[in-house]
């Protein structure tokens, strides 16, 4: 398709869930263990350092959970 070059960066729904599942983590389990997460379910080792080390490069809202 033509469109793909505008895709949504998280398209892959896994990794978006388990991105989440992660950030969860850190805040009950602390660092350490949301990188080790992140990095055993396949999330790039960039993006789940940017994601823990940056608040603010944190989503506070999905799209895909607004109501239909």
């Amino acid at each position: 398709m033509s469109g793909s070059a505008q895709s949504d960066p998280r398209a892959n729904a896994y990794l978006a869930a388990r991105v989440d599942d992660a950030l969860k983590m850190l805040r009950t389990d602390g660092m350490s263990p949301a990188l080790e997460f992140m990095q055993l379910v396949g999330v790039p080792r960039t993006v789940a350092l940017r994601v823990l080390c940056s608040p603010s490069q944190q989503r506070t809202r999905d799209r895909r959970r607004a109501p239909r």
